[in-house]
């Protein structure tokens, strides 16, 4: 009984809502002690979401740090880079990549603020590991004539542009010498937290999707709050029923 029930619930919400927009892949980044989510873009960069996820599902990105911040240079693109290097104990060592990937850009998605793009070498095929986020809108980035650019493959979601700010904030160190024992290499850029603690991404996970029964029970509870509105004589809307 108490199955058929549940059943019951969830192909209600299916007729009150009719299938659900289609949405990306949401994976959350916990870093320094802070955590904010991204949206990917699966249906319009696979190729790319595809190489970000398995490296993703093999916790590769697991306690990496940031290498790179371009922000103390308000003449260049504005960008906080990660996914090439990690720390293990007091050695940092460098990720082991996957082939490289082809160039996916995509004319509707631009290297815009709050974005999170491939990074790659000069050549336009050469994507591994590493990504950035757009910390402000980068035209010179998205490709044009004679630029090949670099491919989008997801957004920051909700208020987590405050922690990429505040990564973007943080002073940016010279440390090819400490690290590599030579004056020039990977390490140029590193934004130090209070000057000398690495901006660690503690982990990168997928967050599971909600099963059809949940998502109803949440359709359900919209529409109950939809007729309190209505009983109270305010106008109900698409917008109340989602909850949104």
């Amino acid at each position: 009984m108490k199955r058929t029930f549940l059943l019951a619930l969830a192909l209600a919400g299916i007729a009150l809502f009719g299938e659900p927009a289609e949405a990306g892949t949401i994976v959350q980044f916990k870093v320094s002690g802070l955590q904010f989510d991204v949206e990917l873009y699966d249906a319009d960069a696979p190729v790319t979401v595809a190489n970000f996820l398995s490296y993703v599902e093999a916790r590769t990105y697991d306690g990496t740090f940031f290498h790179r911040s371009t922000t103390y240079n308000p003449a260049e693109v504005q960008i906080v880079q990660g996914g090439g290097f990690g720390l293990n104990g007091s050695n940092i060592y460098g990720v082991t990549a996957n082939p490289a990937i082809p160039l996916e850009v995509t004319a509707q998605f631009s290297n815009l603020r709050g974005t999170i793009a491939m990074a790659r070498l000069a050549a336009p095929d050469t994507a591994t590991s590493q990504w950035f986020f757009n910390v402000q809108d980068n035209p010179a980035l998205d490709p044009g004539p004679g630029n090949d650019g670099y491919a989008v493959f997801g957004h920051v979601l909700g208020d987590g542009l405050q922690v990429i700010d505040a990564i973007a904030g943080l002073q940016a160190y010279d440390l090819n010498q400490a690290i590599t024992g030579q004056p020039t290499g990977p390490f140029g850029e590193v934004p130090l937290i209070g000057g000398n603690s690495l901006v660690m991404v503690d982990s990168v996970a997928v967050v599971p999707e909600p099963s059809a029964i949940a998502l109803a029970l949440l359709g359900v509870c919209g529409v109950a709050a939809c007729r309190r509105r209505t009983a109270g004589g305010q106008r109900c809307s698409a917008r109340h029923v989602v909850g949104s």
